[in-house]
């Protein structure tokens, strides 16, 4: 699509503003520790936490894990983490349900909003789908009822011939790392924004849109169990979404250099915890 639409691409206005790039990595590396504060809350409550030290540590060290091919890595990698600390392996699994869960639904809620609240967009939901909408917004808070979501849990338990569960976190609870996970959606896509705005302006009006667009183009990603880090099914979805405002090519050089920009924020913080860990380690 670049290739053919090469004259489009050398017209269009790309620019590379130094200080609005800075900050952009900076709000986006910020969201990765709302992130850990989302996860960090659900072990409190599981009774299953670690040192906030060794919680970004875990974290982070386990984020590796989704480039390989399946996310169960990421999800063994912390499992195995937290278990050789002597956490309940039954707990350990519930916890990474729930984060999982709440991610899911967060970046669901911000895509919907945006196109709801987003003036000059055009909006995919219109007219008589609006009350679908309302309808499936409030499916998704039953669902996330500890009942509910007990239920759904077990069920799958059941199938992969493992032990039940009682979950023991409140419906408050669940609505409060949802909030944070919201937060966290929030913080990224503002980063994702100014990130893009950086290299080739764009409205501040569609700064909402861009969060949308990212939270539901990473949560396909993150659903996507084929692809390493959601690798070409993120990228895919987001030049799909950002082609409603953008033209094709440029939306396509925006999702591959929002890939480039995020891989290295994520090895460069793993980096900065290992670091940080080896000298902590050689204090002691």
């Amino acid at each position: 699509m670049v290739w053919e639409n090469w004259v489009q691409v050398k017209e269009a206005s790309f620019t590379l503003r130094p200080l609005p790039l800075m900050f952009s990595t900076f709000l986006f590396a910020f969201s990765y520790f709302i992130q850990i504060w989302a996860w960090y809350l659900i072990t409190r409550k599981l009774e299953i936490a670690l040192s906030i030290r060794e919680t970004l540590e875990s974290w982070f060290y386990s984020q590796l894990g989704k480039y390989l091919p399946g996310k169960i890595w990421l999800l063994l990698g912390r499992f195995y983490l937290y278990e050789s600390k002597g956490k309940s392996k039954k707990l350990i699994s519930t916890a990474l349900y729930f984060e999982t869960v709440t991610i899911l639904f967060a970046g669901g809620l911000i895509f919907l909003a945006s196109l709801f609240l987003l003036d000059g967009t055009p909006v995919l939901i219109r007219g008589s789908q609006t009350g679908w909408v309302v309808f499936l917004l409030l499916m998704v808070f039953l669902f996330l009822h500890p009942r509910f979501l007990q239920k759904i849990m077990n069920w799958f338990l059941v199938r992969c011939r493992r032990e039940r569960v009682t979950l023991s976190i409140s419906y408050v609870d669940v609505l409060t790392v949802l909030f944070v996970c919201v937060l966290a959606w929030l913080i990224g896509g503002i980063g994702f924004y100014l990130f893009v705005d950086a290299i080739y302006p764009v409205a501040s009006r569609h700064l909402l849109f861009f969060t949308g667009a990212l939270a539901v183009s990473s949560t396909l990603g993150l659903i996507a169990v084929f692809a390493p880090a959601g690798l070409g099914v993120r990228e895919g979805a987001l030049v799909y979404l950002l082609a409603h405002l953008l033209p094709s090519p440029v939306a396509v050089i925006l999702s591959v250099t929002t890939r480039l920009w995020m891989t290295l924020i994520e090895i460069g913080l793993i980096g900065v915890v290992y670091m940080f860990s080896k000298v902590k380690k050689g204090r002691q």
